[in-house]
């Protein structure tokens, strides 16, 4: 299992992935304007040749937003899904992002669950944001990560003790 860049050569897999996994799957287009998008950047899992999984996301500032993030259905339950989201969470801690967010739609339970896991908390709902059969719409759900406590980028600053070792924390 090796986790590299998702780039834009990875489109089509990526869109066929999504596509798969969701409601209402991003086409080739999409991802391809997406994946030339500044600031929008992803990790792909990949087992021998096979795609099993990534996550895309858009940094601005100190904040990260994950746009999407799928695992092949074959490849669920496996620890996959948590490595991603935990080679996402070091990269942004070291380029000293404080929070991340996502929205889930308020039926997925197994991502609402896995989120709830990883130490998301739920900070509100957005009403009828998801299509769903018969022109209907769900709410998606707004969670945050909190990557660190907020760190003032001036020289001298230690958070707290555990941090003095930390060499991604200004000191």
């Amino acid at each position: 299992m090796t986790l590299s860049p998702l780039t834009l050569r990875d489109y089509r897999e990526a869109s066929t992935l999504h596509q798969e996994a969701f409601f209402t799957g991003w086409s080739d287009t999409s991802f391809q304007e997406l994946l030339q998008t500044p600031h929008t950047f992803g990790i792909q899992m990949r087992e021998k040749e096979n795609l099993l999984g990534y996550i895309l996301w858009r940094e601005i500032e100190d904040e990260a937003e994950i746009l999407t993030f799928v695992i092949a259905t074959h490849a669920r339950q496996k620890g996959r899904g948590s490595a991603l989201l935990n080679a996402l969470c070091a990269r942004l801690k070291r380029k000293e992002i404080q929070s991340l967010f996502i929205e889930v739609a308020e039926d997925n339970i197994p991502a609402l669950s896995f989120y709830q896991k990883h130490a998301f908390t739920l900070l509100g709902k957005r009403k009828n944001y998801y299509a769903r059969e018969n022109n209907t719409y769900i709410c998606a759900m707004t969670f945050q990560k909190k990557l660190h406590e907020y760190l003032p980028k001036q020289k001298g600053f230690i958070k707290n003790k555990k941090d003095v070792d930390d060499p991604f924390i200004m000191k």
